[in-house]
């Protein structure tokens, strides 16, 4: 079976590999490099930590134990297992602490803890108002330098035969009736079935095949900066600004209130946010005082517009398939090998039954 892969972010590359592990000869395909685009400016948190309903809570935490079960298989040093801090406002506290009893409940690793003993045992170089204010601890989760595994799922996909269409966008889809034809920027791609991994770009690409994709796409800002040494070891949650470490002598900063003033004309490093949000995390870590901002990441991050994943084969479009998420960096891997699976199988996994592609209209109205 020949599949073709759009998009070369993690998803669509974690797709990509898992069709070549299950004997399928595998074309992929971006207009960029792999895990270039959405991918890299990712907050790469692996988490199920206030994902609801409970199906998805759950499909979470399977995406959590498939990024263990991958670095088993394919190393490379791109996971790391910090655990996460979660310091809510004050109108914030109760409901955060109703979110780790509910948490808990469901036998994920949570609890609650002074700041004192966070201090003492976690995170001595953080700062809080307050040591008895109550700080939520998340010791199972995780963030991954999500380009670098990008690339491994990648080099690990060509290394089975995998073919490489990088640096050469899809301009037209045309369903035959034993296949897809794909028009690229340079030359043609005859596959059995298409794989939509293209992330903020996904309904353009579905609009190819006549199908009308309900997405919302926000922008989001991460800046990373450099500082003496390693002065965080968790990732960390505040009021006003989230960290985590970004390698040796490295720290990532974003935070939902700068992506809302986001705007066109944003001024990468020189940008007044940039130094805004610096100046916030100073706030919380003593050892950003020597700190510089040394990058910026601009993205758009998309999300369907009911806020789950939009997985699988669409009914009416033969040959077509969506892998297409809000959190695609927790999913990215479990959604590749399960949808793998669909395309080599037939096989629904009941964990992505709650969340195919058929829920939303499969044509243009």
């Amino acid at each position: 079976m020949k599949v073709a892969v759009i998009g070369a972010g993690i998803v669509g590359s974690s797709v990509a590999y898992w069709l070549s592990e299950g004997g399928a000869e595998v074309v992929m395909i971006d207009g960029a490099q792999p895990g270039s685009g959405t991918t890299s400016t990712s907050f790469a948190w692996v988490n199920a930590n206030n994902k609801l309903p409970r199906d998805y809570f759950e499909l979470n935490v399977a995406g959590m134990r498939e990024h263990e079960r991958l670095h088993a298989e394919i190393s490379g040093g791109w996971l790391h297992s910090s655990g996460n801090l979660i310091w809510a406002a004050d109108e914030e506290r109760e409901n955060l602490e109703r979110r780790v009893e509910r948490l808990r409940s469901w036998s994920y690793a949570a609890e609650m803890l002074p700041a004192s003993a966070v201090i003492e045992k976690l995170e001595p170089g953080a700062l809080f108002p307050d040591t008895e204010i109550r700080i939520a601890y998340f010791p199972e989760e995780s963030w991954i330098d999500a380009p670098a595994l990008t690339r491994t799922l990648v080099e690990a996909a060509t290394r089975n035969g995998a073919h490489e269409h990088f640096g050469n966008a899809v301009r037209g889809i045309e369903v035959e009736g034993e296949g897809v034809m794909l028009r690229l920027e340079d030359g043609e791609v005859h596959a059995d079935a298409i794989v939509n991994a293209t992330g903020a770009k996904a309904n353009s690409v579905a609009e190819m095949v006549g199908r009308e994709l309900p997405l919302d796409v926000f922008p989001g800002l991460l800046v990373r900066v450099a500082v003496p040494g390693e002065p965080l070891r968790h990732l960390m949650h505040t009021p006003r600004i989230n960290v985590r470490p970004d390698g040796p002598g490295h720290v990532l900063l974003h935070h939902d209130s700068a992506d809302e003033r986001l705007t066109d004309d944003f001024a990468g490093t020189e940008d007044p946010l940039c130094a805004e949000l610096l100046e916030r995390a100073r706030l919380i870590l003593q050892a950003l005082e020597d700190a510089e901002v040394v990058e910026a990441r601009f993205g758009m991050r998309p999300v369907p517009a009911d806020g789950h994943s939009c997985v699988g084969a669409l009914s009416g479009i033969p040959g077509y398939y969506e892998a297409v998420t809000h959190s695609g960096v927790t999913l990215g891997p479990l959604i590749g090998r399960l949808l793998a699976r669909e395309i080599l199988t037939g096989e629904v996994d009941p964990l992505v039954a709650p969340f195919r592609a058929n829920r939303f209209p499969a044509t243009q109205t």
